[in-house]
């Protein structure tokens, strides 16, 4: 019991915090004219419920929306507030829907898509006038704020589109000076190769179906026309990002009805993430035993090499830094370390940080009892070897099990020793040594120029050999760490993430 009440304490808050993802969707949704026959928005309502009821978007950009049909997605979507005005009287929407139980609105207004878009205006060769509905929003989940942009470019003009992206992007960078998070969404009357769409990617957007990190979903066309799920080559409607945006997934949603179509576009759907844990590169989160939530604390520090102290009693792998006078008591290293992880990066795109592909570095101490452990930590790691992670076995290492692996998985954290070792070559990533071997410096007044050396020629051999550089024991010293940082020394070995997180960004 005490066990499954631990597991819980410390999964929670890491997994809360892992689960922010904003569904947005862009959704041309026709409008309401009687000449569709069965395809007129009556006869669509039910589909069009069903539908948003059913994939539950955070924010939807409509297009083509008649006031009565405005009316009628607010009654179907009683979480949910406007922004927007029709672009004439009694005329369309490029309204923004978004759940009010989740954001605060914190700006918003319209524009035309022309030379003068301060005022009802057509603008270069459109066939229509043209509008561009923005809002400014902080989540309450995440206290985050960032400008969602919602428009339908015109089909006719090209010239027009184009020149409408340009405007977008202007738009875009006199409302953003913060460099918040942007969203962008529409039905582009362009496809992804167009003057249009590739003015919008030069300026900076990142189109989500190219950038989701797990693999789209559904057709690649957007256009139905009543008849095909996604006419190939018709892609015309994006869900667009700028900033520090990740996106886990995108789909266009190509459900039908016994046939029919909830409107001649599909919507599109991207699950974003406006505040993506970030990495912070070169921090090492040393001394797990001092953190309540040893994994979580970490990657919220972005740590990219997290270290577990273990120890084999009875068969199972337990994590502590001393000899637990309670193994049952102490936790796992499933439990505290492979499971959550595995979690985490389900939750964020198959990554660790999702805005980056560099590798996350997981080392384990083995206080005792190096062989027996190795077996050990095979069997763990039967089902967690999906994971993007590198394991480097530290403390008691078995070299030689290291070593005689068939296809390396776990690494060797090597000693300077181990430098003059050619078997060593790619399967030691990592030499750690205790800053103390080399110098009794405190971080105040000037470091020994002999000290200084030693530290060098460590580094330097190590870079030679393919390996990186950490020494434990540092004063947690800015002074210190700046010094080690110029001598070359890769990871910031530290129990005070957040002052190492600082240091390093």
């Amino acid at each position: 019991m005490r066990t499954l009440f631990f597991w819980i304490m410390v999964m929670l808050p890491g997994l809360a915090m892992a689960q922010a993802p904003v569904r947005v969707m862009t959704f041309n949704i026709r409008f309401n004219n009687p000449g569709d026959g069965e395809n007129a928005w009556p006869n669509r309502l039910d589909m069009v419920e069903r539908l948003l009821r059913f994939h539950q978007p955070d924010l939807m950009g409509v297009q083509e929306a008649l006031p009565g049909q405005m009316t009628d997605l607010s009654t179907m979507l009683p979480d949910y507030s406007t922004v927007g005005i029709a672009r004439t009287e009694g005329g369309e929407f490029s309204a923004i829907f978004y759940r009010h139980s989740r954001f605060d609105l914190l700006a918003q207004s319209t524009f035309y898509l022309s030379p003068t878009p301060d005022r009802l205006s057509t603008g270069w060769d459109a066939a229509l006038p043209r509008i561009v509905t923005w809002a400014r929003f902080q989540d309450k989940l995440t206290g985050k704020s960032f400008l969602h942009f919602n428009t339908h470019f015109d089909h006719i003009g090209e010239e027009a589109r184009r020149q409408s992206a340009r405007l977008i992007l202007r738009a875009i960078d006199s409302l953003n000076p913060e460099q918040i998070p942007v969203l962008l969404t529409g039905d582009f009357n362009a496809t992804p190769s167009s003057s249009a769409i590739q003015t919008l990617v030069e300026g900076g957007m990142t189109d989500t179906r190219t950038s989701s990190l797990f693999p789209a979903h559904g057709p690649d066309g957007t256009w139905t026309g009543w008849t095909i799920a996604g006419e190939p080559g018709r892609r015309i409607d994006f869900v667009f990002t700028k900033g520090a945006v990740a996106t886990y997934r995108q789909a266009s949603l190509a459900e039908s009805f016994a046939g029919r179509f909830p409107s001649d576009h599909l919507p599109v759907m991207a699950e974003v993430d406006l505040a993506p844990p970030m990495a912070t590169t070169g921090l090492h989160a040393h001394n797990d035993y001092e953190h309540n939530r040893p994994l979580f604390e970490a990657l919220e520090a972005g740590a990219t090499s997290v270290e577990a102290d273990i120890w084999l009693i009875d068969g199972v792998l337990r994590v502590s830094h001393e000899r637990p006078l309670n193994p049952k008591a102490t936790p796992t290293l499933e439990e505290l370390y492979l499971r959550p992880l595995a979690l985490w990066v389900a939750a964020h795109g198959g990554r660790v940080y999702p805005l980056t592909e560099a590798p996350f570095q997981l080392m384990i101490d083995i206080k005792a009892d190096g062989e027996a452990a190795f077996a050990a930590l095979e069997e763990a790691f039967a089902r967690y070897k999906w994971l993007p992670v590198s394991v480097v076995l530290s403390g008691d290492r078995p070299k030689d099990l290291i070593a005689a692996q068939e296809a390396p998985f776990f690494y060797l954290d090597g000693r300077q020793e181990d430098l003059a070792e050619s078997r060593w070559r790619g399967l030691m990533p990592m030499v750690s040594m205790s800053y103390r071997h080399y110098s009794n410096w405190s971080g105040r007044g000037a470091m020994p120029g002999k000290d200084r050396d030693a530290i060098r020629e460590l580094v330097q051999n190590a870079h030679a050999a393919g390996a990186t550089v950490r020494l434990w024991a540092v004063p947690e010293e800015e002074a210190a760490w700046q010094e080690l940082k110029v001598l070359g020394v890769d990871w910031l070995s530290v129990d005070d993430l957040p002052k190492g997180k600082a240091f390093l960004e």
